[in-house]
């Protein structure tokens, strides 16, 4: 029996515990709600209710950058892979491309200007950092990648907030 219960100071030890538990609970009735008739709302029932994506409720920011990122770089390109980001550090973001020649598109807003830097996932420089303007037009530049994958890397400096949003178009 003591296999399955321990020993006795530690089935004394759970007695008392179990017993501490049960004692404050003694004497606790539930009276049901207080004096006065209780309100319910007309839509008050226990169906289930249909689940709308566009209820959850989402950080301040989230629908302005969803909203100003799907209005950069239109129209969208055939074979496009794209990305944004936000951030007032550093931010880097990743894009899944199979090696080849693409062309990069870039549009930051926010800072005067953001640093912009590209690297392959194996970590080879695809493209050294350099200073892209943030002043509402699209930079373009050709790249070579040699493997799969890119990480690009956005800093808006000592400026406030960036958003950027980015694509690698195919090049034919």
């Amino acid at each position: 029996m003591s296999a399955l219960w321990g020993t006795k100071t530690q089935r004394k030890r759970a007695l008392l515990v179990a017993a501490a538990l049960v004692i404050p609970l003694s004497g606790c009735e539930y009276s049901g709600p207080g004096q006065g008739q209780v309100q319910t709302s007309p839509q008050a029932s226990m169906e289930p209710t249909p689940f709308h994506a566009d209820s959850v409720p989402k950080p301040s920011g989230f629908d302005d950058m969803r909203e100003w990122s799907s209005q950069q770089l239109q129209p969208p390109l055939p074979g496009q892979l794209a990305g944004s980001a936000s951030s007032n550090t550093t931010i880097g973001s990743g894009l899944s491309a199979k090696p080849g020649n693409y062309e990069l598109h870039f549009i930051c807003d926010g800072p005067s200007e953001a640093e912009l830097s590209v690297s392959s996932w194996s970590g080879v420089e695809v493209l050294a950092p350099v200073q892209v303007p943030c002043e509402g037009s699209v930079f373009k530049v050709q790249v070579q990648l040699d493997t799969e994958g890119v990480d690009l890397s956005m800093n808006p400096g000592s400026g406030p907030q960036g958003r950027y949003a980015f694509r690698l178009v195919p090049s034919a």
